[in-house]
């Protein structure tokens, strides 16, 4: 035992002075990491629906009518019913649906309703907004 002691002493002194030898040498730098820092975000730690990044497909919503069009919505649909904005050859036409109006889904170029929605017929219409309608929604 005293041997072993003997032999391990001056190691042990030699490893705890910080004289070289045969010491590990000092770590280097830290690598980075490959991936990206975590955005930083107001959201209070709630998860982002998966796709919400991604836009829609489709094309463009046009949210101005021609003077013309916004007459004729008034004459067939009546003074309370205006242009919001159209797909395409479909024209979504609001009639205060805010405050429980109907909101119509028709075509350009007759004002035939493709579909309605709010209103009375919130009480079971399910084609709002139409499958014609390509474009983004709210």
């Amino acid at each position: 035992m005293r041997r072993l002691l003997l032999v391990v002493a001056p190691a042990l002194v030699l490893a705890c002075s910080g004289a070289t030898g045969t010491s590990n040498p000092p770590a280097g730098k830290p690598v980075p990491s490959t991936e990206p820092a975590p955005a930083e975000s107001d959201s209070a730690g709630f998860a982002t629906p998966q796709g919400a990044e991604e836009q829609p497909r489709g094309e463009p919503v046009q949210a101005e009518a021609s003077p013309e069009l916004a007459a004729r919505i008034k004459n067939k649909f009546g003074e309370r019913c205006r242009f919001e904005r159209a797909c395409g050859d479909l024209v979504g036409v609001d009639c205060e649906s805010a405050v429980d109006g109907p909101y119509h889904y028709v075509r350009r170029d007759s004002l035939e309703i493709v579909s309605q929605c709010g209103g009375a017929c919130r009480r079971g219409c399910t084609d709002c907004p139409p499958k014609a309608w390509t474009c983004p929604t709210y």
